[in-house]
């Protein structure tokens, strides 16, 4: 089964410390203040979490283990990747999801089962039992490429200023089913 401790190293390469851009959205609370992110949490996130709208101060003061904690609880136990079996395919998609969203990478995942491995599941981007199931049941290697394929496309989609950090991000993830050292 994965393990949120070893995708926590992938997650802080991509989400460093804190920044400021007026381009991103992720950047402003609620009243429309530039207050910035920190380890990759957005400022409305952040609200959700401290129940207020956060301050440049509250964003630059944001602890490692605050940031880590939002991510396990709305990101990695929200998508059930503990029940994932292959590491690899739970860190493509939690990360997906603290890039897009949970929803959309509930649908993504669910979209690829159907299509290329002929499930028939609900496409409401809620990862259940059911969507875990179908998971764990096809070839984990062949699901990786797949979701690795889904995202690169989505990003082009996407396009904009952020297109080239979004897909060297992508790129830094491989497929490997091999056991740490300390597991």
């Amino acid at each position: 089964m994965a393990s949120f401790s070893y995708f926590i190293p992938l997650l802080l390469e991509a989400e460093g410390g804190y920044q400021s851009m007026s381009n991103d959205s992720g950047n402003y609370n609620s009243l429309g203040q530039l207050v910035g992110t920190n380890f990759g949490i957005a400022a409305k996130t952040y609200e959700v979490w401290i129940k207020r709208p956060p301050s440049v101060t509250d964003m630059k003061n944001m602890l490692k283990n605050t940031a880590l904690d939002i991510y396990k609880f709305w990101y990695w136990n929200k998508l059930k990747a503990d029940s994932i079996n292959s590491q690899s395919v739970a860190n493509i998609i939690v990360d997906h999801a603290v890039n897009a969203g949970p929803q959309s990478a509930g649908i993504m995942i669910q979209r690829i089962l159907n299509q290329k491995f002929h499930k028939n599941l609900a496409q409401d981007g809620i990862i259940g039992n059911i969507t875990i199931q179908a998971i764990n049941s096809v070839n984990s290697q062949v699901l990786f490429d797949e979701i690795k394929k889904a995202r690169h496309s989505y990003y082009y989609s996407i396009g904009g200023a952020f297109l080239d950090g979004w897909i060297s991000r992508l790129n830094k993830f491989s497929f490997s089913e091999k056991k740490k050292a300390s597991q």
